[in-house]
């Protein structure tokens, strides 16, 4: 396979009209080394390197064994200096070096100690005199532990196989090898790895050759990358299993094909077939929306044992078994939705991230916003069952829960050490900017909108951009000022919220003197606050805002804090959030409210029933509307055919259940449960009929699994053990019989299987797991195990958190089920704080440890926030983004108090007329 040509075209424009790092030279002549602590003058920059020393390449060569605890390496990093320095700053975290030199060009080498100066990885090459400006080479030589936790080249295992894994993201790569670790340093790596003789290697680009190593093994070599940051160079190391797929064909964008490949643990590959075969699709929409060919010479899809979500490295995607391995004939719903969902975020990335990358983590929200946005237009034009778009929907009024919190950080946050960094990886980030991208694209237009993008990653290709990058080529683009707008949901917190009255007295509008008898919508804007907060409601954003009525869809830009939109006539009702496009909460006047209630609820499509129901959500989090109205006026979502509409109700009743679980009226409770899911119960029945679509799939989970777990439905219970039993063997041969249950109902079985088990029951199941390597199959049975009533058996369960056998992605299962559910919660929480520091050793470190810290939102009451603040308090500065996380948690546990204090008695007043 040769490189194609924009390989070559790259890599010489990419250090100032030098060649490319070439391989590195034999070792130079000894030197004498300086002292061992040479003196380093300057103060340690902890956040940022020094902007004088330039990167340009980066040659790695490792020798690693993934059988054996570390691996040795050697770097040589090409460098421009701006002025003379004896001391040059780099990253690197945990090597142990044993050669360091300095080569400038055309002189001989200086030797240097490596000096670790802070804790986040910051290193001091202290030289032994100065390197003067120009060019140099930085040679290391160095053994290095494997990483921990799906950080870093870390180590994972299955099917008692061990495997090499990279997941540098964010600044984990310092801790594989020395690097410059920011962003903004994109240079081209070439990567040769030596490995033993039973195992292969990939890597970022296609493999040029390999050969017996001299010292032993097999020498890997790869082809230069085209320029990248260091958190997106990526390798992988073991006896895995390679599954060639066609070439991706070229198409309207791309002139080229494409070579497509699966790479699984071994003895797996042959469970790729469905990805395989859809990949290059979502790929080909993907280069349609940016009007950009994939820019890199192969692409590998990498399933790695025990991870979490996906990696986008470019050309070396990786993802979690259970997102790439399926039957597509007999995986549930979730499963293939779930592939596609992700494949089209992680192959957006290709784009944005990866071609153009933020040139600081404030502008995180360049990759991930964009992917979340970019992604699911990617997957619904692929395959409209897929309801991605609708994902994001849910997923930006969910984030509106965070962003209600006066601790809920900016999109755009400003990076001030290192948690900032970690915090950057959130739903703010994600799904809040993914919401904000779709309603400005809405307000501009979406093929102006597309034409902006398309001219800023043209303009950065390669390269890093900043916020005001992007805004500046979707202004120019749109003719409008989307930059002004845009930065005001950018740069400050919190989500909008609009009140509107409609006004269909005859008088002359006041904010114009034309137009006498126009009738009026008036729209007030401050922050949405939810009730008990502190926070300050006097905020304002320039907001896009389009009205539904049964007339047409008015709209306007809101850039004051009050605004009037002129209707011809009065309308029968109005939505103020048309096409549920606004990142913004609204409030009908009771008149309003009752209109769009009765007259234009069935007009209303899926996406703007959910905003309907999010807007009484909203009303019932600021206590304006008490329990009981949102429960009325909710009833008829109920018999909706879209999950997202169909299933808003069911959250009441669970917190009312909750709330009220130790209370005689918790039995109203599930009785006023079933009785509104019981009859779509009966209508969708258990077992799957023909024509069924993915919606009716999806929907007969969610209610099936609300009337077994909340509502209690003995009925739906008694048929779940039957056919959760079945499927396990129990009482025949012990084996799994997925035939038994509809797959997508597989989890509903299991999960009252295991509440109800005994300890034969848990014995089996947990034998099961043992058996199997298959993650969904998996998941149902951790789930199920970690639910289980019986005393001795919760225990057990909890127990589970610490067993070897649970993968870390896994573990934490049965402790958050268990502190889910009010029977085991006080026990749970117990035994997280008696065992805190072994889970906390076992625990992934990529963004896992936040995790940890928000266990306490299982609790709504001030007494328990008090005992999170007094155990997390002194640990949460130990957990990379902690401090934020306890923050937001304890602000959560103290409005759920808050909330619960005001609904609870007409929680009880409904509940007991019922």
């Amino acid at each position: 396979m040769k490189i194609h040509p924009a390989v070559f075209l790259v890599l010489a424009g990419c250090a100032a009209g030098q060649p490319p790092l070439a391989p590195s030279p034999p070792a130079p002549p000894p030197v004498s080394p300086p002292p061992p602590m040479a003196q380093v003058d300057e103060p340690v920059p902890a956040l940022r390197l020094p902007a004088d020393t330039h990167p340009l390449a980066q040659a790695i060569e490792l020798r690693l064994d993934p059988r054996q605890p570390g691996y040795t390496g050697s770097v040589d990093i090409d460098i421009q200096l701006d002025t003379a320095r004896s001391t040059l700053w780099l990253h690197g975290k945990g090597e142990r070096v044993s050669r360091a030199t300095v080569t400038p060009d055309g002189a001989p080498p200086i030797a240097a100690s490596w000096q670790e100066r802070h804790e986040s990885g910051v290193v001091a090459l202290a030289l032994a005199k100065s390197a003067p400006a120009g060019r140099a080479r930085i040679h290391l030589e160095f053994d290095a532990p494997f990483g921990r936790g799906q950080h870093g080249l870390y180590k994972a295992r299955e099917a008692d196989v061990d495997y090499a894994f990279t997941q540098f993201e964010a600044i984990a790569a310092r801790e594989a090898f020395p690097c410059f670790d920011e962003p903004g340093f994109k240079i081209p790596f070439m990567t040769t790895l030596v490995v033993p003789a039973d195992t292969v290697a990939v890597a970022n680009t296609h493999e040029l050759s390999h050969a017996p190593d001299p010292a032993g093994g097999v020498r890997f070599s790869f082809a230069p990358t085209l320029p990248l940051p260091s958190y997106l160079v990526a390798f992988a190391v073991g006896p895995l299993d390679i599954v060639p797929a066609p070439d991706v064909p070229a198409n309207a964008v791309r002139t080229r094909t494409l070579p497509l490949r699966a790479v699984t643990a071994r003895g797996r590959g042959k469970e790729t077939a469905y990805a395989l075969a859809h990949t290059g699709e979502i790929l080909a929409t993907l280069e349609k929306d940016t009007g950009i060919e994939y820019p890199y010479d192969k692409l590998d899809i990498v399933a790695v044992p025990g991870k979490g979500g996906a990696m986008e490295n470019p050309g070396c995607v990786t993802f979690g078994e259970q997102l790439l391995l399926m039957d597509e004939a007999t995986a549930p719903v979730s499963q293939r939705r779930g592939y596609a969902r992700v494949m089209a975020h992680e192959l957006a990335h290709q784009w944005t991230g990866d071609l153009v990358t933020m040139a600081w983590w404030d502008d995180t929200w360049l990759n991930e916003a964009f992917a979340s946005w970019l992604g699911p237009k990617a997957a619904d034009q692929w395959n409209p069952t897929t309801h991605a778009e609708m994902g994001l929907l849910r997923g930006a009024q969910g984030a509106m829960g965070a962003d209600a919190l006066v601790s809920a950080r900016s999109i755009r946050q400003p990076i001030a050490s290192t948690h900032d960094i970690e915090n950057a990886f959130d739903t703010i980030t994600y799904q809040k900017g993914g919401g904000v991208l779709e309603m400005f694209e809405r307000w501009a237009g979406a093929d102006a909108w597309q034409t902006g993008l398309h001219a800023y990653l043209m303009a950065h290709r390669f390269g890093n951009a900043t916020a005001d990058d992007f805004l500046q080529a979707e202004s120019e683009a749109t003719g409008k000022d989307v930059k002004t707008a845009f930065h005001t949901f950018l740069d400050q917190p919190g989500v909008p919220l609009i009140e509107v009255s409609v006004s269909c007295a005859p008088r002359v509008p006041l904010h114009s003197k034309k137009n006498p008898g126009m009738t009026q919508v008036h729209l007030v804007q401050s922050r949405f606050l939810p009730l008990g907060s502190t926070g300050d409601p006097n905020a304002t954003w320039q907001i896009p805002v389009c009205l539904r009525t049964d007339s047409g869809t008015p709209c306007t830009l809101m850039t004051e804090r009050e605004a009037w939109i002129d209707l011809s006539s009065c309308p029968r009702y109005v939505l103020p959030n048309a096409d549920a496009a606004g990142y913004y909460r609204f409030a009908l006047a009771p008149k309003d409210l009752e209109a769009l209630r009765t007259s234009g609820l069935p007009k209303l499509s899926e996406r703007e029933k959910v905003a309907y129901a999010t807007s009484l959500r909203a009303a019932w989090s600021r206590g304006t509307t008490p329990m009981k109205d949102v429960l009325l006026a909710e009833e008829p979502l109920v018999l909706d055919a879209e999950p997202a509409v169909a299933e808003e109700p069911m959250g009441y009743v669970a917190t009312a259940r909750d709330w009220l679980f130790a209370d005689p009226l918790r039995a109203r409770i599930e009785s006023y449960g079933r009785s509104l899911y019981a009859p779509v119960a009966r209508k969708l029945g258990w077992d799957a009929r023909k024509g069924d679509d993915d919606e009716v799939r999806t929907l007969r989970t969610s209610v099936l699994a609300f009337l077994a777990n909340t509502a209690r439905d003995p009925v739906v219970r008694a048929e779940a053990k039957k056919r959760g039993l079945a499927y396990l063997g129990v009482g025949k041969d012990g084996a799994l019989h997925p035939e038994a249950v509809d797959v997508n109902l597989a989890g509903v079985a299991l999960t009252v299987v295991g509440e109800e088990a005994d300890r034969a029951t848990w014995d089996a199941m947990r034998a099961l797991l043992g058996k199997t390597v298959d993650e969904a199959v998996r998941g149902r049975l951790v789930r199920a195990l970690s639910v289980a009533r019986d005393p001795a058996l919760a225990a057990a369960a909890r127990e589970l958190v610490l067993d070897p056998s649970l993968r870390e992605t896994e573990m934490m299962a049965p402790l958050y089920m268990q502190l889910e559910r009010a029977e085991t919660r006080d026990l749970a929480w117990a035994w997280l704080k008696d065992h805190y520091d072994a889970i906390l050793a076992r625990l992934p470190r990529h963004h896992a440890g936040v995790q940890l810290v928000g266990a306490g939102r299982a609790y709504c009451d001030e007494d328990h926030a008090r005992d999170v603040e007094a155990f997390f308090g002194p640990k949460a500065p130990g957990i990379e983004g902690g401090p934020r996380a306890l923050s937001s948690t304890l602000e959560e546990m103290r409005l759920c108090a808050a909330r619960r204090g005001a609904h609870l008695a007409s929680a009880r007043d409904f509940f007991a007329k019922r």
